[in-house]
């Protein structure tokens, strides 16, 4: 037993060391600042980020149902298993393919009646042609007959600019691919490193190559500017900021906005809350502010106009075409309008910068400004507690307050109030500044918290306590009762605590 009791009397000893220094406020300021850091900055759990983007995608939600925005010069054309099943109609058709993957023919009959005029219609300002032809399929015909048809396009003047689907850094096309594909724009379209950012320039083919290139937002945003002759030349740059993609929806009579919708998902946040489960409904994907069309819809006796149709005539706008089928599982999360096809992303990022420009909201490196502000908010609370100095301070002894349930159940109503105005407001002042929210929402959460934290520690001293009138510390083999409160430390009351006697 000796061993024992000399180990807990080491214990005891260096427990009482820092206790006395717990009773510096420098020493205090910084257990404080560290662990608000290891919270927010190293997100142990993965609670924080889950948080932060959780918080972000609904206000994201309720600031898309308040603000719908009008279309865009944008059309996206879906090639689905309705559109493939009635081009080739049994053989009768056009399309040689009767499902996915297409020809190469294919491909190229689509490219060029995109590309081309029609029907007296100007042909588009560019066309993203979201498909990977990573490498050439012999069961696809000739990938050269595709190129061909580009080389013709390409030197074709009043035909679109064509970009194609290019991959990324972990994901290169082919070199054979390139050869057969000379005219071929190619953009970025997959990359990583990003999380759910949407980077505007990006490294195209293997590590080797690390010139970063277009994506395909931005190359098509480019395409657009030059057709109205607007000057986007800051679109060029290769250090430009991650767009941070705000998904919106259009003003339109049968699309989900307003305070109704507003209304709807408070409802099933508060239904979540208490344990029910209830779905948020998203708003279908046609509510997006693009025009949409199928691929099978371009064709027959009544063709749809594949200018979108609030546009005047000679108006330039952009198309953008990719697989939407289940099968082939090119989804994204979206915040609003639940899992969407792949060219939808590039479509929703393109919008982001006709409506904002170069004032997109974009990713910023804020680590060093938050842990600035977790500072300025520690001084501060430490100061209205009246224990900021640096001087010795002397534990309280205080009777215990009780308090009744329905006193706590308001406080942390209060709380919970304070915590959602906090974070709506930063959330706004973010949109205000054209700033990522995402770091910031959790920040934000997590004052009330910290302030509570630190308000039950700072009680624990006197505010303007001498250093001589300190108790002194007792010995490491002492068996004294101790009260503990918030993190801070101190010995009970020597003429309340009973002596023993052997």
């Amino acid at each position: 037993m000796s061993g024992w009791s000399s180990l807990r009397s080491c214990f005891k000893w260096v427990d009482d060391r820092f206790e006395r220094l717990r009773r510096l406020p420098l020493v205090r300021i910084g257990l404080y600042s560290l662990f608000a850091s290891w919270v927010l900055l190293s997100d142990p759990f993965g609670l924080s980020s889950a948080a932060d983007k959780a918080l972000s995608d609904q206000l994201g939600r309720f600031r898309a149902f308040v603000q719908p925005v009008a279309p865009a010069p944008v059309t996206v054309v879906a090639i689905d298993y309705p559109s493939i099943a009635g081009l080739n109609n049994d053989g009768n058709g056009w399309m040689e393919a009767n499902d996915w993957p297409l020809t190469y023919a294919d491909h190229g009959r689509i490219l060029r009646d995109l590309a081309l005029p029609k029907g007296g219609e100007a042909a588009p300002a560019a066309v993203f042609y979201d498909i990977f032809f990573e490498r050439p399929r012999a069961t696809s015909g000739d990938l050269g007959q595709l190129g061909r048809i580009l080389k013709r396009l390409d030197a074709d003047t009043s035909a679109a600019s064509i970009h194609l689907a290019g991959g990324g850094q972990f994901v290169p096309i082919s070199q054979l691919s390139r050869e057969q594909l000379p005219p071929a724009s190619l953009v970025v379209s997959a990359w990583e490193g990003s999380g759910d950012l949407y980077p505007l320039q990006a490294p195209l083919g293997s590590a080797a190559e690390t010139k970063p290139v277009a994506t395909a937002a931005n190359a098509l945003y480019q395409d657009l500017c030059k057709a109205r002759g607007d000057d986007c030349h800051w679109a060029d740059a290769t250090d430009l900021p991650d767009l941070s993609i705000q998904w919106s929806i259009t003003a339109r009579d049968d699309c989900q906005a307003g305070p109704l919708s507003t209304a709807r998902d408070v409802v099933a946040i508060l239904h979540r809350f208490v344990g029910l489960g209830t779905a948020i409904q998203n708003p279908p994907a046609e509510c997006m502010p693009v025009h949409q069309v199928r691929l099978s819809q371009l064709y027959g006796e009544h063709p749809v106009s594949l200018r979108p149709p609030h546009l005047k005539p000679g108006e330039p706008f952009v198309v953008l075409v990719g697989n939407v089928m289940p099968s082939l599982n090119d989804y994204v999360a979206s915040p609003l309008y639940g899992q969407v096809a792949g060219v939808y992303l590039h479509a929703n990022a393109l919008v982001n910068l006709e409506e904002m420009g170069q004032n997109y909201v974009r990713q910023s490196s804020n680590q060093w400004l938050i842990l600035a502000c977790l500072l300025v908010a520690i001084l501060f609370w430490m100061w209205r507690s009246g224990t900021l100095g640096y001087t010795s301070r002397q534990p309280k002894r205080e009777a215990s307050i009780h308090t009744s349930f329905l006193s706590n159940s308001l406080s942390a109503a209060g709380l919970s109030l304070i915590t959602l105005l906090l974070v709506s407001l930063t959330f706004y002042l973010c949109h205000m500044l054209h700033v990522a929210p995402e770091g910031w929402m959790a920040f934000t959460a997590f004052l009330p918290l910290l302030r509570e934290t630190i308000a039950a520690t700072e009680s624990n001293y006197y505010k303007d306590a001498p250093r001589e009138n300190t108790q002194p510390d007792l010995p490491a083999t002492s068996c004294q009762p101790e009260h503990r409160s918030g993190l801070g430390r101190y010995p009970a009351d020597p003429e309340n605590s009973q002596s023993r006697t052997g």
